[in-house]
Parts: C-alpha cells; sequence; structure tokens
C-alpha cells in the first residue's frame, strides 16, 4: 500500500513539474477541466446523488478544510487537483446554484465552492462514476463525495479497489 502511494505521488509530482507556465499566461495546472464549470448531480447507487461536474467525474470536499477556505495545496493539490472556473460557475440537476461560490487560489483560476466546502477531484478516479476517492484519509483528514445539500456523503466507504457505478441522474 505504501508502495502504490509512493508511486501515485511521484507520478503527481512528475505531472505537475512538467507543466510549464507560458510567459505572461497563468495555466491551470490544478484543474482537470479549465473553462466555465457547471455542477450537476448524479445517481451513484453506493452512495446515492452526488455532486459531479459537467463530465460526471465525483467532486469531493476535504474535512480539513475550514469554510470557504482551501488548505490543500503543493503535494496535496497534485493527487486531489482543485475542481475550478475560469468563469461564473453554472448548476445543473439538484445542485443548488445558490450554494455554488469560488474562492481565489494562488496558481489559477478560482476554485469551485459548494455550502462553504472547496470541491476537488481525486486523481485516480478517470472517469464518469468514479468514487475511488470515497471515505479515504489523506493529508490528515477525510475525504467524501458530496451529497447536493451540501453534506459529507459517509455511506459506500472506499475499498481500496475503487468503483465505477453509475444510475445516470438524480
Amino acid at each position: 500500500m505504501r508502495r502504490r502511494w509512493a508511486a501515485r505521488l511521484r507520478s503527481a509530482l512528475i505531472v505537475g513539474a512538467l507543466t510549464v507556465p507560458v510567459a505572461g499566461c497563468a495555466l491551470a495546472t490544478n484543474s482537470l477541466h479549465p473553462g466555465r464549470a457547471k455542477i450537476s448531480t448524479e445517481r451513484v447507487s453506493s452512495l446515492g446523488p452526488i455532486l459531479v461536474d459537467g463530465r460526471g467525474r465525483t467532486l469531493y470536499l476535504f474535512v480539513a478544510d475550514l469554510p470557504n477556505q482551501s488548505s490543500c495545496d503543493g503535494a496535496c493539490a497534485a493527487i486531489w487537483p482543485p475542481a475550478t472556473s475560469a468563469g461564473p460557475p453554472t448548476a445543473a440537476g439538484a445542485a443548488q446554484q445558490s450554494q455554488i461560490t469560488t474562492i481565489a487560489r494562488p496558481e489559477g483560476p478560482r476554485q469551485l465552492v459548494y455550502a462553504g466546502h472547496p470541491l476537488y477531484y481525486y486523481q485516480a478516479d478517470t472517469g464518469r462514476g468514479d468514487i475511488r476517492g470515497q471515505a479515504l484519509t489523506q493529508f490528515g483528514a477525510e475525504w467524501y463525495a458530496v451529497s447536493p445539500q451540501g453534506e459529507q456523503v459517509e455511506s459506500g466507504t472506499s475499498t481500496g479497489q475503487g468503483s465505477r457505478t453509475g444510475d445516470r441522474g438524480a
């Protein structure tokens, strides 16, 4: 397990090191989907409805974060990239537009916040419906998918093997 984590960290750091800013341009090195973000919902059978981005990628909260303040940067942000938006984010499905805001990050676009929780992706989630980061403890605290009500979803804990489920829509 320690070797697997070390390999993931090494891979993330290599990717981060290979991202070179172009003179005068700020690149979103920690965003998986630069541009205007959409927060939606998807029903994942083991979790129920959770927040996802416009491509169905699971969005997570970090228990160590204070309201509207990210405490995940550096190596943490390499494993848990902040969900960002280059323009005003929108809501779809059961996601509530009134719960969506953004906060400034020093290294790029603004980070999405839902009901006071800064939002993140998990680098091991590679597609729609993946929830491999659910209930993991990394960087000193737990990570959870987020409900449309803005609460951490505690059921469907991670097995370390990851999951890919999906009853689309919610």
